[in-house]
């Protein structure tokens, strides 16, 4: 009989420790990261980068509403540069009126103006219509980016933005920066990190989609991640000889409505880069 008490207790302390870090997991924390990069093909600069992913969002007014109190918390950070790597949305079947949502989406994305932005898809877009999120980014005036550059102008100076296509839903495709960003400081945001080991692909990417996992046990790692990047590039800072990946373990969930071993977070990136 004691045997069994002892086991209830041990199995009762687990317990409140899943639960606990399963709630702590949900509340949305700022992740501070330095990157340091020595990359020829980078003009030296030092830049702070937010960056905000998988935000799954349902189309309860509560969301949004939270969704919005966290732009307006990135943007008092002040960074001066945000980027934002998909996945806006949750399950499309989940949606009753997909296009007043997506609307209401990107049009909070103009509550970061007037720091400079840059947004890519993610698959949940791609599975809820690619072209007329496009379509509504451009009536809406936000830009996105699909397998283009731009060039964004920030305090630091301008930023060559490479905007690559989700890996996952097979709408990458490789494009060079043009000759006009040559001398200018260069980055690549995509939404699957499998995008930035492209063989082209070199320099800094940053990425988001596997949710580091979203569940990750003690001593195992992640459950699954749906992603075919190396495994060393399914969460945080990944550097070899040729890119240094970020992959950020986004804010939301989907599938389960829970996490377990991973932060929901958005990153504050201070970006250091030299010859």
């Amino acid at each position: 009989m004691r045997e069994w008490l002892w086991l209830a207790i041990i199995l009762g302390i687990v317990g409140a420790f899943f639960a606990y870090d399963m709630i702590k997991n949900l509340q949305t924390e700022r992740n501070d990261v330095s990157i340091s990069i020595n990359d020829r093909d980078v003009k030296p600069v030092s830049l702070s980068i937010a960056v905000i992913g998988d935000t799954h969002l349902t189309e309860r007014r509560e969301a949004l509403a939270a969704f919005r109190a966290l732009l307006l918390e990135i943007k008092a950070s002040k960074p001066d540069l945000i980027i934002f790597v998909g996945d806006y949305i949750t399950r499309p079947n989940r949606v009753d009126n997909i296009s007043k949502h997506r609307e209401a989406v990107i049009n909070s994305l103009k509550l970061v103006d007037p720091i400079p932005r840059a947004a890519v898809l993610g698959n949940y877009e791609s599975w809820s219509g690619a072209d007329k999120w496009l379509a509504e980014f451009e009536r809406l005036g936000v830009d996105v980016l699909e397998n283009e550059v731009t060039i964004l102008e920030t305090a630091k100076g301008p930023v060559c933005i490479r905007g690559l296509g989700d890996k996952f839903t097979k709408r990458f495709r490789y494009v060079d920066y043009p000759t006009g960003c040559k001398e200018l400081s260069k980055l690549t945001i995509t939404h699957d990190p499998a995008g930035a080991f492209d063989r082209s692909v070199t320099g800094l990417v940053i990425a988001g989609h596997t949710h580091c996992g979203q569940v990750s046990l003690p001593y195992i790692g992640p459950l699954w991640v749906p992603s075919d990047a190396p495994s060393l590039a399914h969460c945080g800072l990944y550097q070899d000889s040729i890119r240094t990946v970020f992959v950020t373990s986004g804010v939301g969930t989907s599938i389960l409505p829970l996490r377990f071993g991973t932060q929901s977070q958005w990153d504050f990136i201070s970006l250091e880069s030299f010859e």
